[in-house]
């Protein structure tokens, strides 16, 4: 059986995907630069952070797609 999420760490999740990847891959992007050189590791997290933001992406697009062809629409409640 499956825990449970709470709605809004659910719906949080592939944003902090999407941004934890392009902080990583700017951030090792532009130190590389700087320093003048790439290294292995640097490499690895900047692909690392590619993925990260790109797994992001996909999860959105594909929950937005799914929920537009869902017969059980979410409500919003009103606040």
């Amino acid at each position: 059986m499956r825990a449970w999420t709470p709605q809004t760490l659910y719906d949080a999740k592939p944003w902090v995907f999407v941004v934890t990847g392009a902080i990583l891959t700017v951030g090792m992007t532009v130190w590389s630069l700087s320093a003048g050189l790439w290294t292995v590791w640097r490499g690895l997290l900047c692909l690392g952070g590619a993925t990260l933001a790109i797994v992001g992406g996909i999860t959105l697009q594909l929950r937005q797609d799914y929920r537009a062809r869902s017969k059980w629409r979410r409500r919003k409640t009103r606040s």
